[in-house]
């Protein structure tokens, strides 16, 4: 699944202006390498290193967030259902960090804007016959309503 245009989109981005919970963002697009290429465990890890850096515990969104949000939503179209839980579950984290009004940065709606247009990816997925995928699919819907 990893292509050289895959590679070429994450370095076209300065990491280094985006945080993660832990920090600099600079592991983000190996991060995201490994989520799109052929190692499930690789992948599955850094399922994991992203669910926790991007969306921490589903209480704390990071800037990363926004420029990794299209890289995910590509992969999540040709990623396994494990996988595609996995992603969903960031998804979700996105989706529940809302913003708390004046005092939030202004890139937290626009990564609220950007997973509302994917509304009827979100539906479709709500429809899946495997129903860890339907309901976090469910969970984003009703969390961007």
């Amino acid at each position: 699944m990893l292509t050289e245009s895959l590679h070429s989109s994450l370095s076209a981005i300065d990491w280094k202006q985006y945080a993660t919970a832990y920090g600099s963002a600079n592991e983000v697009p190996k991060q995201i390498e490994l989520l799109a290429g052929n190692d499930q465990a690789a992948a599955m890890q850094a399922a994991h290193e992203l669910w926790c850096g991007l969306c921490h515990q589903h209480t704390y969104v990071s800037s990363a967030a926004l420029p990794a949000l299209p890289f995910l939503l590509q992969i999540l179209d040709s990623s396994c259902e494990s996988l595609s839980v996995e992603i969903l579950d960031i998804l979700l984290g996105f989706a529940i960090c809302k913003s708390d009004g004046s005092s939030s940065p202004p890139w937290i709606n626009d990564l609220h804007q950007a997973l509302a247009r994917q509304r009827a990816k979100f539906i479709a997925l709500s429809n899946n016959g495997n129903s860890e995928l339907a309901e976090f699919a469910n969970a984003i819907i009703e969390n961007l309503a």
